[in-house]
């Protein structure tokens, strides 16, 4: 007997949290139609299995808290996942508030653990791969160079 889309839901619940939108389009994907998906997504929205502000607030904590991101970087994994910008920033504003988040020691933090691992490199190669990693992770040029100079002194 085929599962209903709320019970397909239920299932990929259980292995993690999913965005109203990513969740929807896993369900079409499934082949349920369009009404079986409203109204499964109905039934979870209204039981608070899939909310979306909850979604954004554990993956800024995650990635803030974590192996650091810039609040941009942020951001943008955020929209790519269903979130509107407005909604991300409130999210991120808010774990920076909560967890007292010092923004310029997680850049650091990273800064220094890509930097051990480079360790034996000349200092120009260095320089250059920990200012493309900063980079990939969204930090702006002012971070960057800020924290290049305290890590690259100290080395």
């Amino acid at each position: 007997m085929a599962a209903s889309a709320y019970e397909h839901a239920l299932s990929l619940l259980t292995a993690r949290p999913y965005t109203a939108r990513n969740l929807r389009r896993k369900l079409a994907q499934k082949g349920f139609t369009a009404a079986d998906v409203d109204a499964a997504m109905e039934r979870l929205l209204g039981n608070g299995l899939v909310d979306d502000k909850r979604y954004a607030a554990q993956f800024a904590r995650g990635r803030l808290l974590g192996p650091g991101a810039s609040k941009r970087r942020i951001t943008q994994q955020l929209y790519q996942r269903g979130i509107p910008r407005d909604l991300a920033a409130l999210a991120i504003e808010t774990v920076i508030e909560e967890e007292a988040v010092d923004l310029e020691a997680v850049v650091e933090k990273d800064a220094r653990r890509k930097a051990a691992s480079l360790a034996g490199l000349e200092p120009i190669v260095i320089r250059r791969r920990l200012y493309a990693h900063l980079a990939r992770r969204g930090y702006g040029i002012d971070e960057i160079n800020a924290v290049l100079k305290k890590v690259l002194k100290a080395e």
